[in-house]
């Protein structure tokens, strides 16, 4: 586990300063307390952090092939080493090490561009083929350790992290209005674009071969699965098959040098890893668990704490209070570069601190909510499809439909505060999306369009400039019918699953998972995002994934887990941000957000703002997701000093 970094001169004229790769390297140094290397071309520079897992001693990067015409930065664990060390001795290539990373270099000159079908693994690499004059540059299938790239005036820089590219002042240091709305409207950024001008993420998933003399090409080898699926299928035997691919995911997860630990919350998913790890690994497991100093409905403390007394682990557990938490916010708005409106990632940075004091390696039960059906919407997006079929498709031809629910999302804020009108607020927009055209209908579900952000506040709130450049460049428009189009399947309910696949897993939960982890220089490994892991989720039928929720996961693992961890219903990993943000963070978060001066004036209406802050604040509306948003944004400009 590392972070990487390095700079490519596209045309070939010797224009790469070694001095830039340390800088960059230097910048994220948190990735890699261990050691640093470098390589240095004429026309190509890497480097790289180094966090020891595997083969701690031997493993120093960069990594050679025999004769040295191959150069290697990487950063992940690829789990099937071993197995790919054995098969390429047998086809006479010498290893120099034994670890993990020099695998990929002589899987490339065994395969090329198909040497990804052959990886079992996390990572984001650089590879530098002096013969051919090519670099190419991949993230891993699903995106658990991302690269950013800035491509100016022939050279093209790549980083593990944004923050790095800024090392080069020839990186736009501003702001990309483009992408402003997508920010606004899903709270994170969907597809390659970023918030920052310039600065791309290389798409899951997907090579980036750059050879000198030539423009950069994309190369696609992985895309979440469509269902191969043959005849009936019985649902024991789909359990029975849950439980021996989640073994065997976890066993190769288990491989590592150095003490590993495993992120326990109180739900069935973290619970299934540790009845895992606890069978395979032998002796008490290290657990750890983020709770908080208030009473709320998502404190994970209680239940994480009688699943740890269960198996005998030895637990730990970081209580988070107001304060603590927003200091947290502050270390995550830097750490994770782009802006995240997503409260659990604060404390799960705060965990990692925690946990990176006793080991380097933690294994984390995300994954089985996006793979088996856990998330309102994995329903919610089969249902909308219906009703657009159905009766909203002739409602959404009157004007009068159309213009009655614009007047009523005025008032969403106001009626979520309307407790005697119950429910009406989360109805409301679903019947809207079901008479509007399918991809706009789908698009306004899955970003909670009325619940959360709305027409009506990017009225209120965006400056000309901002609506125009979100008119003009439709960035959220296109990048999410693009993303529908990969996603579409036969089956409505499949469709919903490779939805969130494609953007909540990948722009958000993966992306600050690897973020606020290597923050503490801590390895957090994702067991149900193996390759057979994900494609056996895929053919699961939805009849019988959807049957209950996660209905195959907690049948896999009832033989391991106690009958009070299967029968827990599905809570949301969050925070009590709501009664913070009320009571102990008020004023801080008004000053910020009021503040005709600050970063986010130049974007936003400052007495529409006032007035979203006051009705908020003073108990007439209910915007704390905004708030939370436009408090995110703010922070991140300050922080990075955009322009």
């Amino acid at each position: 586990m590392c972070g990487i970094c390095g700079a490519v001169d596209l045309n070939g004229q010797q224009r790469i300063e070694t001095g830039l790769t340390r800088q960059m390297a230097d910048r994220i140094r948190h990735r890699g307390p261990d050691g640093e290397g470098f390589f240095d071309a004429a026309d190509v520079s890497l480097g790289m952090r180094r966090l020891s897992i595997i083969d701690v001693v031997g493993s120093d990067q960069p990594l050679f092939n025999e004769d040295r015409s191959i150069a290697l930065v990487f950063n992940g664990e690829i789990y099937n080493y071993r197995e790919l060390r054995d098969t390429l001795k047998r086809r006479n290539h010498r290893l120099a090490t034994d670890g993990d990373g020099e695998t990929i270099i002589h899987l490339y000159e065994e395969h090329g561009l198909n040497l990804f079908a052959h990886l079992r693994g996390m990572y984001g690499f650089a590879l530098w083929d002096s013969r051919a004059r090519r670099l190419v540059l991949a993230v891993d299938h699903i995106g658990m350790k991302p690269l950013y790239l800035c491509q100016r005036q022939g050279r093209l820089l790549f980083a593990s992290e944004a923050k790095a590219l800024f090392a080069d002042p020839q990186t736009p240091h501003e702001i990309n209005l483009d992408t402003l709305d997508t920010y606004m409207s899903f709270g994170y950024m969907i597809g390659p674009e970023t918030l920052f001008s310039g600065v791309n993420r290389l798409p899951p998933g997907h090579a980036l071969v750059a050879e000198i003399g030539r423009e950069p090409v994309l190369h696609p080898f992985w895309e979440f699965p469509h269902p191969a699926r043959a005849g009936r299928v019985d649902d024991g035997l789909v359990a029975q098959e849950a439980r021996e691919r989640l073994t065997e995911a976890v066993q190769i997860h288990l491989r590592s040098d150095v003490p590993l630990g495993l992120f326990l919350s109180g739900g069935i998913d973290s619970a299934a890893m540790l009845a895992l790890m606890a069978k395979e690994a032998g002796g008490r497991v290290k657990t750890y668990t983020v709770g908080y100093d208030t009473t709320t409905p998502d404190n994970e403390l209680l239940h994480a704490r009688r699943i740890a007394e269960h198996f005998k682990t030895d637990h730990h557990e970081r209580v988070i209070t107001a304060e603590t938490w927003w200091e947290g916010l502050l270390k995550t708005v830097y750490h994770h570069d782009e802006p995240i409106a997503n409260s659990s990632a604060v404390s799960l940075l705060l965990l990692a601190e925690h946990t990176a004091r006793e080991v380097k390696v933690v294994l984390t039960g995300l994954g089985g909510d996006e793979l088996f059906g856990g998330y309102p919407g994995h329903r919610l997006l089969p249902e909308l499809l219906r009703r657009q079929a159905g009766w909203g498709a002739r409602l959404g031809k009157q004007p009068v439909i159309a213009d009655t629910f614009q007047r009523l999302e005025r008032d969403y804020p106001a009626m979520k505060r309307w407790r005697v009108i119950g429910a009406l607020p989360t109805y409301l927009p679903r019947l809207q999306q079901a008479t509007l055209p399918r991809n706009e209908g789908i698009r306004r579900l899955m970003s909670f369009d009325g619940m959360a952000f709305s027409d009506t506040l990017r009225d209120q709130l965006y400056k000309p400039e901002v609506r125009q450049a979100w008119q003009q460049a439709q960035h959220k428009e296109r990048t999410y019918d693009a993303i529908i189009s990969r996603s579409w399947r036969d089956d409505p309910a499949d469709t919903a699953q490779a939805l969130f696949i494609n953007t909540w897993l990948t722009g958000n939960a993966l992306l600050h998972t690897d973020k606020v982890t290597m923050a503490a220089s801590l390895e957090a490994r994702v067991p149900l995002f193996d390759p057979e892991m994900l494609k056996f989720a895929a053919n699961v039928p939805p009849a019988i994934r959807m049957s209950s929720n996660k209905v195959v996961l907690r049948h896999a693992m009832q033989p391991l887990l106690p009958e009070f961890a299967l029968e827990r219903p599905k809570q949301p990993f969050s925070t009590p941000i709501l009664n913070w943000f009320d009571g102990e963070l008020s004023q801080r978060i008004q000053d910020l957000l009021l503040d005709p001066n600050n970063f986010t004036s130049r974007f936003f209406n400052l007495e529409a703002r006032e007035r979203l802050l006051r009705d908020h604040f003073e108990g007439r509306a209910s915007q704390v997701e905004v708030i939370f948003r436009l408090l995110t944004l703010e922070l991140w400009g300050q922080r990075f000093g955009l322009g």
